[in-house]
């Protein structure tokens, strides 16, 4: 298994300083900050751009439960519709056999 090399710590440059030159030093430690901060920087971005998208899709998942009850209750309002239509109708079939209203009027003959 092949080991990590970690990336340089601006301690361990201190240790290390046989013979070489504090700029040289410094351009380590500022690179090796400048990497990390970076790091830190694009991670707080990414943070950022996930709560923007979890609100969206929360504010969105609100409006499609809120979509999915207004059509729930127009449906059962026309399911109370159609059952109270249904009702009247009968009851019109029933007034209509009662006093012979609707029945079929006879043609004429049609002349040949």
């Amino acid at each position: 298994m092949a080991t990590q090399k970690a990336s340089p710590s601006p301690s361990s440059d201190l240790a290390s300083l046989n013979g070489v030159s504090w700029f040289s030093v410094w351009r380590r430690r500022l690179y090796w900050l400048i990497s990390a901060l970076s790091g830190t920087l694009e991670t707080e971005r990414e943070i950022v751009e996930l709560r923007t998208e979890k609100e969206r899709l929360r504010s969105e998942k609100k409006r499609i439960e809120n979509e999915t009850k207004r059509i729930k209750n127009e449906t059962e309002q026309i399911k109370r519709d159609n059952e109270r239509l249904a009702e009247l109708e009968s009851k019109i079939d029933g007034l209509f056999l009662k006093y012979n209203i609707g029945l079929k009027v006879p043609r004429k003959p049609e002349k040949p």
